[in-house]
């Protein structure tokens, strides 16, 4: 448990820092063209580059100490005015990327309960939103993820292998089905999981994590399939009215499930943890890039979510992976 809380703070402190270096360079940027063009890089590498990433260190799991300092090295290069923005947006990408399919595989493996997982991932949104708005300096996120990663491999020890039940057939055709079936509600949570933060610094950030952290500990305490049916509930009760209040239950509603997503991902393929965490990841993409150009129904991404979900507890009960 002590691993698990310095892995979530290390993510906490490396969104942080992403967040406030870009930000510190945006307020002195008058064209708005190129700071969209310089996020553009440093998510393309951020979240796109963490599936190859991840796949590397599930062939090589031995790499998984060095990617720490590696990651740590980037982001403080990043952090540097002076090395220049394109640089930075490229330093900070590949930091966060490594640290993010680093991290996330050892959580992935190494840890069995949904809520382990929702608590690692609900820490980066405080961090990317309290950076982003030049709330914390980038240099102090640096130093206190660089006395984070002395600790973490002060006490590192490779990972072993989750409990979670493993398919013995392998990857088959319906797992394979079932895993984009989840990737697409990854792709929805992207468009939908962020609300209308626009108006609120730190309030929607605060409901993106409590929302991850409270789906893990539901499919804890409920079971995965019902809280899929808790998700749906929720979802629809926050259309039936207008306001501040609804919608902050609807974006809690989306982020529950995103442990939910990354755990049966995982249980589809338990040999790359690295991959399948960046994957994920990778999915969010679309919704990064073209959330003003594609407009999804509210409605509609409840429903459909539903259905996806839905979908992939059949497929789990009949490859009898239902005790995940």
């Amino acid at each position: 448990m002590k691993m698990l809380i310095l892995y979530t703070l290390q993510h906490l402190t490396v969104d942080g820092i992403c967040g406030a270096a870009l930000a510190a360079y945006a307020v002195n940027e008058f064209d708005y063209e190129q700071i969209v063009f310089y996020f553009g890089i440093y998510n393309l590498i951020a979240f796109g580059g963490q599936a190859a990433a991840g796949f590397f260190l599930d062939k090589h799991q031995n790499f998984l100490r060095a990617s720490f300092l590696v990651s740590l090295i980037c982001l403080g290069v990043g952090t540097l005015p002076v090395a220049g923005i394109f640089a930075q947006a490229i330093f900070l990408g590949v930091g966060n990327c490594l640290f993010h399919v680093t991290a996330g595989r050892i959580v992935l493996q190494n840890y069995s309960s949904f809520k382990a997982l929702g608590l690692f991932v609900s820490s980066g949104a405080i961090g990317l939103a309290a950076g982003l708005n030049l709330l914390i300096d980038a240099k102090i996120f640096l130093i206190a993820y660089a006395v984070l990663t002395v600790l973490v491999l002060a006490k590192f020890q490779e990972p072993e292998i989750s409990d979670v039940q493993i398919s013995e057939t392998g990857l088959s055709l319906p797992l394979i089905f079932c895993s984009i079936l989840l990737l697409s509600c990854v792709i929805m949570r992207g468009f939908g999981g962020g609300g209308s933060s626009s108006e609120y610094v730190m309030l929607f950030p605060i409901i993106f994590a409590a929302g991850k952290f409270l789906g893990g500990v539901c499919c804890d305490k409920f079971g995965w399939q019902n809280t899929i049916l808790l998700i749906f509930l929720l979802g629809f009760l926050s259309l039936q009215f207008v306001g501040l209040v609804p919608l902050i239950i609807l974006t809690l509603s989306f982020n529950m499930t995103m442990p939910l997503t990354l755990r049966l991902l995982h249980a589809c393929s338990p040999a790359y943890p690295g991959m399948i965490f960046g994957l994920a990841a990778g999915c969010l993409m679309p919704g990064a890039f073209f959330h003003e150009k594609i407009t999804i129904a509210v409605q509609a991404m409840v429903v459909i979510q539903f259905l996806i979900l839905f979908a992939a507890w059949k497929i789990f009960r009949k490859c009898s992976l239902t005790t995940i």
